[in-house]
């Protein structure tokens, strides 16, 4: 894809990175939300840095939402937008960085620390300016599909005032663990070599499944439909209602799965 190097303003650079920056956090933190319900792990062992007990699902959380971020810039940024992406994953390098200077490396040294949390903040800081800068050479791949001015995501700015503190964390946290429950319940499927007589004689599980994957196409969905009023040219009342309801029903469900 041919991209037009003209240079971007400073203003719109540095807003960009900005917005990635807490774009990251709170793709994050709703990843951080499915953690901590799906491994039941105490509230004061959630940090922002470290998840409890967890390893690989916090690279990969960490991972996610650096490319996230990232992928966001290059479909907002003509040129400039892989610098920009390195330049967002500071915040994360330095949390990353003062985990593991003030607290892995002297527990360690105390005998007092798994290894494996000695190499965590190792690999995300080494490994997330690489991803934020494969993330917006990825972004930068739709860049003409995100075009309309004054919008990131073709959803006009001030929308996003209230999208990051009552409903992107909720849109993250809510499908992605709709979906990791059903592959729990069909792990617990008590027969697996035939798929007759799953549903024949593992009826409660067949059952189960069912449910929670009319759920989970019904999220989908109905943020699909909410994406589409919110990008569109003009959002009137009936649909302002639209997207009311489903941040209210999302926050309801929220309510339940923060408990």
């Amino acid at each position: 894809m041919a991209i037009d190097e003209q240079k971007p303003l400073i203003k719109d650079f540095i807003l960009i990175t900005l917005f990635a920056i807490i774009f990251s956090f709170v793709v994050s933190d709703g990843l951080r939300l499915v953690v901590k319900k799906l491994l039941q792990i105490p509230k004061e062992q959630m940090g922002i840095v470290l998840w409890g007990d967890t390893f690989f699902l916090r690279i990969i959380a960490s991972f996610i939402s650096t490319t996230a971020g990232a992928f966001v810039i290059g479909t907002f940024l003509k040129s400039k937008a892989r610098l920009a992406a390195v330049l967002s994953t500071l915040p994360i390098v330095a949390c990353w960085s003062w985990s593991l200077i003030y607290t892995t490396i002297p527990a360690y040294q105390l005998n007092i620390g798994n290894s494996k949390y000695f190499l965590l903040p190792i690999i995300i800081i080494v490994i997330s300016p690489a991803l934020g800068y494969f993330g917006a050479l990825q972004g930068q791949e739709y860049l003409n599909e995100f075009q309309r001015p004054g919008s990131i995501l073709n959803i006009r700015w001030p929308h996003w005032f209230w999208i990051f503190p009552f409903y992107l964390n909720k849109i993250v946290a809510i499908p992605v663990f709709t979906l990791l429950l059903l592959w729990r319940i069909d792990a617990n499927s008590k027969i697996d070599d035939n798929p007759i007589f799953s549903i024949i004689f593992d009826f409660g599980n067949t059952i189960s499944r069912i449910i929670v994957f009319l759920i989970l196409m019904s999220f989908l969905v109905s943020m699909g439909y909410v994406y589409e009023l919110l990008t569109a040219e003009k959002i009137k009342w009936k649909d302002g209602l639209i997207i009311l309801g489903h941040v209210l029903l999302l926050s309801a469900v929220g309510l339940i799965f923060y408990r």
